[in-house]
């Protein structure tokens, strides 16, 4: 039984009255003598004085002995030595446990100090230096106890501080981690030299940054990763700015185009709060005000989605129209029915763009009625190419009319004779020769096989002379 159970035991003896009355134990003795052992215990004496320690504790068990052999004397004599002995002790290891616990609260101070706790865990960090401080004014007073006591404050506040910024290891290395893809994210854009070597120092910061936190030298990291983070949001800032720029011409551009494909007569309004939005946008960005002009820049694109498909409904609802009305003209021409199934199939894309009409589908009812436009217009060229062979004539490739020349013995191929078969009318043979005076020496001698150029008739001058009877005028007075 050690001599504190042993104590124990005594002082619980005597409150139940197991030692007899008659005994006069030294209770306060005893408790002093207790008390300053466990001071001593606590200064550290069995490092620093083990002996006179021990000597206080055997003296307190003989003081323990004594009481229990009914001898009060002897019990306080015993129990007077173990105080003397037990405060020789502790006068003996204050000094050296002061110097010793205030070295180890300096340790676990800076040890703090180099994980950033001045920042990471302020209350604590203050509360230890305060401590170190106030232990080290006692200390000098000689009040060597409670200068003990503050150190022991002191090392349980550094600790403490130590933890709470070691818990914030993790999150500093998750904040290097997304720092680093910024870094690489921004390494794939196109940037300029100079921005590519802020990238590049900011990368290096970084690594730097986290094997200084790998050693737990977070307040040495920390700035680190704070310029790094500093010289990425420049980078970022700067691209974004002349990315901003650029969709504001892109943006530009497409109102023009939307403009051009009859934008301002559908959507003229929304065509104007675009316009004003990027005005808005430009001027922010000169201002350094990111975030703000991407908002004005929404907004431009809201708008001009919201012009687009005015846009595109009404151009449907005009191409409905058109198109319907072109497909009855086809019919019309189509009278011996050539063309039957290709007209069933135009009618029914257009009953198609319709039914996608009605559902507010305007792009893709668009899309139909433009197939059954270029389909029909199709048939248009195909009737076009059977004019063309009824008369004798040919298309090149340059979408031209040419008449190959034919040898017919009863009825010789002549200028007038082409120009009758052509334009039912003989009087404008001289259209086909001015068009083929390269090839024609005399207009009353052509061959078989020449091909000639058609050209259309020209329309009439408001004077009601054609171009054709001017070049003829002009030819008649050089002749």
């Amino acid at each position: 039984m050690t001599s504190r159970r042993m104590f124990l035991s005594i002082i619980s003896c005597v409150a139940l009255g197991f030692v007899s009355c008659d005994v006069d134990v030294p209770i306060t003795e005893m408790v002093k003598a207790r008390t300053t052992i466990e001071r001593a215990r606590t200064a550290m004496a069995e490092k620093y004085d083990n002996d006179n320690l021990t000597k206080a504790e055997d003296w307190l068990k003989k003081s323990h002995d004594y009481i229990i052999a009914k001898d009060s004397k002897n019990a306080k004599i015993a129990a007077e030595k173990a105080i003397v002995y037990a405060d020789i002790a502790l006068q003996t290891s204050l000094p050296q446990a002061v110097d010793d616990l205030l070295s180890d609260a300096k340790t676990v101070f800076k040890d703090a100090d180099d994980l950033y706790a001045e920042k990471l865990a302020p209350e604590q960090f203050t509360a230890a230096g305060n401590a170190i401080v106030e232990s080290e004014q006692m200390k000098e007073e000689q009040n060597l106890w409670d200068a003990f006591v503050k150190a022991k404050e002191a090392v349980a506040a550094g600790t403490e501080a130590k933890e709470i910024a070691l818990d914030q290891v993790p999150q500093l290395n998750g904040e290097i981690d997304r720092l680093k893809k910024d870094a690489e994210d921004l390494g794939a854009l196109k940037l300029t030299a100079e921005q590519k070597k802020e990238v590049a120092e900011a990368s290096a910061n970084l690594d730097k940054a986290q094997e200084l936190i790998a050693q737990n030298r977070i307040k040495e990291a920390v700035p680190l990763i704070a310029a790094s983070e500093e010289k990425l949001m420049n980078v970022k800032t700067a691209v974004q700015k002349v990315s901003a720029k650029d969709r504001i011409a892109q943006l530009r551009k497409e109102v023009e185009q939307l403009n051009r494909e009859r934008g301002s007569e559908f959507a003229g309004e929304d065509l104007g709060v675009v316009t004003a939005a990027l005005n808005e946008a430009e001027s922010l960005l000169d201002q350094d005000r990111y975030d703000e002009a991407s908002g004005k820049i929404a907004e431009a694109e809201s708008a001009l989605a919201q012009a687009k498909e005015k846009t595109t409904k009404g151009l449907a609802i005009d191409k409905s129209k058109s198109v319907q009305k072109l497909l009855e003209e086809v019919k019309k021409k189509d009278a011996d029915n050539k063309f039957q199934d290709e007209i069933a199939r135009a009618s029914e894309t257009i009953a198609e763009g319709n039914t996608l009409l009605e559902s507010g589908s305007y792009p893709e009812s668009l899309a139909k009625y433009n197939d059954a436009e270029s389909l029909l217009y199709s048939l248009g060229v195909a009737r076009e190419k059977d004019y063309l062979k009824d008369k004798g004539l040919l298309e090149d490739a340059e979408g031209k009319k040419i008449y190959k020349v034919i040898y017919n013995r009863q009825k010789r191929d002549c200028l007038w004779r082409i120009a009758d078969k052509i334009y039912n009318n003989a009087r404008l043979w001289p259209l086909i020769y001015m068009a083929n005076k390269d090839q024609i020496k005399d207009p009353d001698l052509i061959f078989p096989g020449q091909r000639f150029v058609i050209p259309d008739i020209p329309k009439k001058k408001e004077n009601g002379r054609s171009e054709e009877k001017d070049k003829e005028a002009v030819k008649e007075e050089e002749m």
